[in-house]
């Protein structure tokens, strides 16, 4: 009986440590469509037809010198328990108008054409009082009215 116990618990512990190294994937974003996409032309397409055949865009541009443009973005992602994520697929498109709110151009970015952004480790420097470490204790007793 005891080794049918122990076999059992050994068994059990195998079965759920695989179950946790499943990876865990994720879908985020819009889901690319090559039929709804192929519908938008350019130079025909107006804003109104883009939101009816493809949705509510997932960002609008905010530089007005070079024209609205519309970002439809979307991911997949993979990970395995605490590990960092793997990107599996990543789609961008970019729906540039014209003045008259027409398509003018339409672009799609996949994963191949992302780029890491490094980030820079300065601080920026800022005026003011530096305050030792009892000036931050102390500095503000006697300050204080209670008010009677």
């Amino acid at each position: 009986m005891k080794k049918f116990l122990a076999l059992s618990i050994c068994t059990s512990l195998a079965a759920l440590s695989l179950v946790a190294c499943d990876p865990v994937r994720e879908e985020r974003g819009y889901r690319l469509d090559p039929e709804q996409i192929a519908l938008v032309e350019t130079g025909v397409s107006s804003k109104d037809d883009v939101i009816e055949k493809m949705g509510s865009p997932t960002s609008i541009s905010t530089f007005p010198d070079a024209g609205e443009a519309w970002y439809y973005i979307g991911k997949k992602t993979e990970h395995i328990a605490f590990l960092e994520k793997d990107i599996i697929e990543q789609n961008v498109i970019v729906i540039h108008f014209d003045q008259n709110e027409v398509v003018k151009e339409i672009k799609k970015y996949d994963k191949d054409d992302r780029r890491e952004i490094e980030v820079v480790e300065r601080t920026t420097p800022t005026g003011g009082n530096k305050l030792g470490f009892f000036e931050q204790i102390f500095g503000n007793f006697g300050r204080f009215n209670t008010g009677q």
